[in-house]
């Protein structure tokens, strides 16, 4: 996504602005410890499009193939731990 900021009118009435992947990544290398943790909660309180969610998921996913790639069983608990422990809600639709 170019644009941070679609229009003015949504940034004042929802406070709807775009995280870019770089800034999403920064902030989450912020609490690496925990993006590390396959089972970690995340809450994302205004969750948008999900960029921060799916950069969480990403990481632990990647954590899961690393880890349990030899056992399936274990594989597969831990993703879906994974997945499971990542939330997002938001006032838009």
């Amino acid at each position: 996504m170019d644009k941070q900021v679609v229009s003015k009118k949504r940034v004042a009435d929802y406070g709807e602005v775009y995280t870019r992947r770089r800034e999403v990544n920064a902030m989450l290398d912020l609490v690496k410890q925990e993006t590390e943790r396959i089972e970690s909660r995340f809450l994302e309180t205004a969750c948008g499009n999900g960029n921060f969610l799916a950069e969480i998921l990403e990481r632990k996913l990647h954590l899961v193939e690393t880890k349990y790639k030899k056992s399936q069983l274990e594989y597969e608990r831990n993703s879906v731990l994974a997945v499971a422990s990542n939330y997002g809600i938001d006032i838009q639709k």
